[in-house]
This record gives C-alpha cells, sequence and structure tokens, in this order.
C-alpha cells in the first residue's frame, strides 16, 4: 500500500511539473527580447514576458491555443537620406547663365527602440504582428522623421540666412521641434544625429526668386498695357477687329 501511495505522489509530482513546464514562458524568452502572448482565449496579453522575470500562463496548457511571439529590445538603428530641392528652383535658377543649384540634401542617423509594454499594446492595435513588423513600423517612422527633420532644418536655414550650418542644431532641438513626442508615442529615440548636409545657397535663391517675380510682374504689366491700346484702336478702327480676335 505504501509503495502504491508513493508511486501515486511521484506520477502527481510529474504532472504537475509536466503542467508547470507547459505554462512557464520566462524561459522561452532571451536576453536583449521580450515576448507577448497571443492566444485564442484571451487575444494578445498585454503584460510582455521579460528574460529574469518569473512568468507562467494557463493559455499554454490548451494545445494549439496560445503562442509567444519574440521581439527585440536593442534599438534600431538605420540611415536616412532626405534630397530635393527648393521650391520652383529650376524657374529661379534659369534667371542666371550660371544656373546655380538650389538642392539640399541630408543624411540622418537614426536609433530607437519600443518598450516591451508598448510593443503590446502595438500588437493589441494590430499595428504590428512579429519582430518584422516592428522593423517596417520603426523603419516608417524613421522615414517620417528624416522628412520632417529636413523641413524644419531648411525653415531654420531661411531664418537664420546664409551663415546657418544644420550641425549647429542641437538633435534634442530638432526632435522637439517637430513634436516626435506626440507623433510617435511608443517609440523612443536613443540617438538622432545629422551625418552630412548641403544646403542650397538662400541669399542667391532669393534674388532669383525676387528677380523672376519682378520679370513676370513686368510682363503682366506690359501685357495688360498692350490688351488695353489694342482695345483702344479697335473703338477708333472696328474694321481691325478679326486682326485680334483674342480681343472681341
Amino acid at each position: 500500500m505504501k509503495k502504491r501511495n508513493i508511486a501515486e505522489i511521484v506520477l502527481v509530482i510529474i504532472f504537475a511539473g509536466f503542467v508547470f513546464f507547459l505554462g512557464w514562458t520566462q524561459f522561452k524568452v532571451g536576453s536583449d527580447k521580450c515576448g507577448i502572448l497571443v492566444s485564442k482565449t484571451g487575444g494578445v496579453n498585454s503584460e510582455p514576458v521579460l528574460p529574469g522575470k518569473f512568468s507562467w500562463h494557463w493559455e499554454f496548457l490548451i494545445p494549439t491555443n496560445a503562442e509567444l511571439r519574440l521581439f527585440g529590445l536593442t534599438p534600431y538603428t538605420e540611415t536616412k537620406t532626405v534630397q530635393g530641392t527648393l521650391p520652383s528652383a529650376d524657374v529661379y535658377s534659369a534667371v542666371y547663365e550660371s544656373h546655380p543649384d538650389f538642392s539640399y540634401s541630408f543624411d540622418f542617423s537614426i536609433s530607437g527602440k519600443v518598450a516591451p509594454a508598448d510593443i503590446a499594446e502595438l500588437v493589441k492595435n494590430g499595428d504590428i504582428s512579429d519582430s518584422d513588423g516592428l522593423k517596417s513600423y520603426l523603419d516608417s517612422a524613421y522615414t517620417s522623421l528624416a522628412n520632417k527633420a529636413a523641413v524644419f532644418i531648411l525653415d531654420k536655414a531661411a531664418a537664420a540666412g546664409s551663415s546657418f550650418r544644420p550641425e549647429s542644431l542641437k538633435p534634442d532641438d530638432i526632435l522637439n521641434g517637430i513634436e516626435t513626442a506626440r507623433a510617435w508615442p511608443y517609440i523612443v529615440f536613443t540617438d538622432f544625429s545629422i551625418t552630412s548636409s548641403k544646403l542650397p545657397d538662400r541669399t542667391l535663391y532669393n534674388s532669383a526668386r525676387d528677380t523672376y517675380i519682378e520679370e513676370q510682374k513686368r510682363l503682366q504689366e506690359r501685357a495688360v498695357e498692350r490688351k488695353k491700346k489694342v482695345s483702344e484702336l479697335l473703338q477708333q478702327f472696328p474694321e481691325l477687329q478679326d486682326l485680334f480676335p483674342g480681343n472681341n
């Protein structure tokens, strides 16, 4: 009888250990990663599974009910290039025989990451579903950030004049200026820097623009004056109407 009781106890212990092992999720998560539990019975669990922190989930006791999706926690770094020209650059450049270049170019190095709890929120919202989705999410944000940063720098350059240098701006000034915390609330930007930049000559651009606008104004005034004179001529000589069909 005692042997039978011992055997039963051993079986209970083995079964309990097996059940415990099925639901134990912590050991499945390596360093610099987090796990997000997704199950058919409960959906996305908002509590991320972290290495070094005990976690056990009953959802794994049901076959094919749950999965643990792993996401990296190390910062994701990319270089983004933004190139373009100032408005009507080709038109204004033609004012000068030298055809000055009014293009700009910026290279940004951007690093960022998403906190484990926010990763769970992104999965729950359907913004991402796996590790590759998280990288795509960050990459898309970096592209948008780079474009906004380029506009911010160009505005600063326009206000400061030809002596302005993009590298004189502090990274935090740029990030705060384009309100990254509001635009991307789930992303912590760990590094942002301008690795290279090229700005057009704003003074020359403004001069070319003003010259072009003034010339267009003169041409418009001449056209108005010419039309006025033709109208006066046709009033005196109606028989010439066919020679000026545009004044009918």
